[in-house]
């Protein structure tokens, strides 16, 4: 069953060669005019949404706050012939796993999607390995949180900017966790998690 995307561009032509050519690569693509009409079908279950950001009526940033409540599951892809730094920011902060500046081909936009829909079926099965793994020891749920992002090969610094908290305190809450677990280091915790 192919995948289905939902791409939101306002040019006319632009919108019908991109679905087209999507169409002729085994997407399930279907074209709306604006954000207007994009965020109307976003109840249909997309596997991806492609967004223009500058649209009439709702932008793409706005669209994509709406498709975080109104198809939570999508991913989420900004094209955009404007790519300045601001919109870049505001459309990562809104859930963009992706950004691709114009002009590009509809070969463009299918490697970006599977780059970002692989990328995201392969993390999942890695979330659930280590959730699995993780069940069975005698972990906190932040603490497993925690691990999870060390097993994942993140360090201090990028753990607390990904959970918002200080460097230290993640420092504290691991050398917790290692204390429960038995061990020293990132290299044991990945062996009790994983034993040989």
């Amino acid at each position: 069953m192919s995948r289905r995307v939902l791409l939101a561009e306002d040019e006319a032509d632009a919108r019908e060669m991109l679905v087209r050519g999507l169409r002729r690569l085994g997407w399930d693509a279907h074209g709306a005019p604006d954000g207007d009409a994009a965020a109307a079908r976003l109840g249909e279950g997309w596997d991806a949404l492609v967004t223009d950001l500058v649209m009439p009526g709702r932008d793409g940033l706005e669209l994509l706050a709406a498709c975080r409540l109104g198809c939570p599951g999508a991913a989420r892809l900004v094209i955009t012939a404007f790519g300045d730094k601001e919109r870049v920011l505001a459309a990562l902060n809104a859930g963009a796993a992706y950004l691709l500046e114009k002009p590009f081909s509809a070969a463009q936009l299918d490697q970006a999607l599977h780059r970002v829909l692989d990328r995201r079926e392969h993390e999942d099965g890695v979330d659930r390995l280590f959730a699995l793994r993780l069940s069975t020891l005698p972990l906190a749920a932040r603490e497993r949180e925690l691990v999870t992002l060390v097993l994942k090969g993140l360090g201090n610094a990028e753990i607390a900017g990904a959970l918002g908290l200080g460097e230290q305190s993640v420092k504290n809450a691991l050398s917790q966790a290692y204390r429960k677990l038995g061990v020293a280091s990132r290299g044991e915790l990945f062996h009790r998690v994983f034993p040989l």
